[in-house]
């Protein structure tokens, strides 16, 4: 009965809205609290942070789409603690929902700010020294850009106890011919591009203010750039 009425459905939705109404549909029709991705742990702030510092990409929820066990939840509350590297859903509705850590290993991918972070589950076993977990998936191409958000954690002593302070920071990764490459400067990338040795140079030379000021943005550009260098070579 249920999959004869989201037939229905499917045929009034415009096909860029379909498959969110279809899942928000079936959401709905099962009860959310029968849902898998209900399954895991109350959340609990493990840490005291100084005001204004925390270990989540966003301090608030934020409603985006998840993929869990291959289902698709779409409009959810969401956050991400990339301190632990912890997914955290919260139930839409009463404030008496409580957040529930999700089983990462589950995760598949999800979206948070128009932001998209993907589980590198099987590169993860293939090449353990490099990749671990959840990456953001910047820019896709011949030459892909992942970035890892982690954020470390240190102590402050004030007069009513112990709090900490979470410093933000990041790696970049490129995926080129299926594998998979940390970048941490110019030189990395010109021994991974020999054949493009000046265009990289030329391109740190002009962005330098760029890259002191958002290394994210300079390193997507960055991509884009090797890219149409790399189409441009082949020709």
């Amino acid at each position: 009965m249920i999959f004869g009425v989201l037939l229905n459905i499917s045929c009034i939705h415009s096909q860029s809205n379909e498959k969110s109404s279809l899942y928000d549909y079936f959401d709905e029709a099962v009860g959310k609290d029968n849902l898998n991705i209900n399954n895991g742990i109350v959340h609990s702030e493990r840490f005291r942070a100084i005001e204004g510092k925390n270990s989540y990409y966003t301090e608030e929820f934020n409603i985006g789409n998840i993929s869990f066990e291959g289902q698709v939840y779409s409009n959810v509350n969401l956050k991400y603690d990339i301190l632990n590297e912890q997914v955290i859903y919260k139930q839409n509705g009463s404030s008496e929902n409580l957040p529930i850590n999700l089983i990462v290993e589950k995760v598949d991918y999800f979206f948070i700010k128009n932001k998209k972070f993907v589980n590198l589950k099987t590169e993860s076993i293939k090449f353990p020294s490099i990749l671990k977990g959840i990456y953001e998936e910047n820019y896709v191409d011949n030459v892909s850009l992942y970035i890892k958000h982690y954020k470390e954690k240190a102590k402050v002593f004030q007069t009513d106890g112990v709090y900490y302070n979470f410093i933000y920071k990041n790696n970049y990764i490129l995926k080129y011919n299926d594998y998979y490459y940390k970048v941490e400067s110019e030189k990395d990338l010109k021994k991974l591009f020999p054949d493009l040795k000046k265009e990289i140079n030329s391109f740190y030379t002009a962005n330098r203010k760029l890259e002191r000021s958002d290394k994210s943005q300079f390193m997507e550009n960055l991509t884009k750039q090797i890219n149409g260098f790399l189409r441009k070579s082949s020709n």
